[in-house]
């Protein structure tokens, strides 16, 4: 594992931005009901998306391949759906905490679907979302324990390009940092991708020892908290460069982990 920070003085300095823009703001709320809806829209349309392109491929030497990154971004679109879907399990509303937990525990499914080379039936799950029925009883529950062994790549491969059958997010983090030009509800997307992403890292930990542990989990944090930020400067009517900012934040913390754990 390669251990060499690259422009330090300036990652630090965009997290300090990041951070001063957070304030003393608390943990950030679950996705709204529009926000949620969204999000699953989104990633039933990866899934679909990479099971057909696996389904059309030329041959058997080119359906290997397609499968191959196919299934990486099927598992990983199911493993952060059943995580911003937990999330929304709130007891505060009984009816989207039911429906929550119904496309949790369908994304859990798809996600092993999908590890067993099911491509067609995790197509079809994900085809059904919209109109999945309330689950009985909605509790939150640990999706890292209801999976197995997760790797970070199952964890990332969402924010890949969309050739990728991932949702770009992670160039369009960068690009807006560079200059924001996103909207706001597709920045509030992003936001609630990159803190399920960061819940799932409290568990799925790449580290060798106890001092790289301590290092990822500070690493972690202050993505999250950057995020946070993001989340808020979404819903705020500030100008392109406070968004611009809070993007430069959020890219920062990822820039100085991946620097560091490669």
């Amino acid at each position: 594992m390669r251990r060499t920070p690259v422009r330090p003085f300036l990652v630090a300095a965009a997290l300090g931005i990041g951070l001063a823009l957070l304030g003393s703001a608390g943990a950030a709320d679950p996705a709204t009901d529009a926000e949620f809806t969204a999000l699953v829209e989104q990633d039933a349309k990866i899934i679909q998306q990479a099971a057909d392109a696996v389904d059309k491929a030329a041959n058997a030497k080119e359906k290997k391949v397609v499968a191959r990154n196919a299934g990486s971004g099927i598992k990983s679109s199911a493993l952060l759906m059943a995580e911003y879907a937990n999330d929304r399990i709130t007891g505060t509303n009984k009816a989207e905490d039911a429906r929550a937990a119904a496309i949790r525990d369908e994304a859990i499914k798809i996600y092993k679907l999908a590890a067993d080379g099911n491509f067609k039936g995790a197509a079809a799950a994900a085809k059904d979302l919209g109109a999945i029925k309330p689950a009985a009883a909605a509790k939150k529950i640990d999706v890292t324990k209801e999976l197995g062994e997760l790797t970070q790549k199952e964890v990332m491969h969402n924010f890949l390009k969309t050739s990728q059958f991932g949702t770009n997010a992670e160039a369009d983090i960068i690009a807006n940092a560079k200059k924001a030009t996103a909207k706001p509800a597709d920045t509030a997307l992003i936001a609630h991708r990159v803190l399920a992403m960061g819940e799932l890292n409290k568990t799925v930990v790449k580290a060798d020892n106890a001092a790289d542990k301590k290092k990822w989990e500070d690493y972690n944090t202050k993505m999250l908290q950057a995020t946070e930020g993001l989340l808020a400067a979404s819903k705020k009517k500030g100008t392109a460069a406070d968004l611009a900012k809070a993007y430069t934040a959020v890219n920062a913390s990822c820039t100085a982990c991946h620097d560091d754990f490669k």
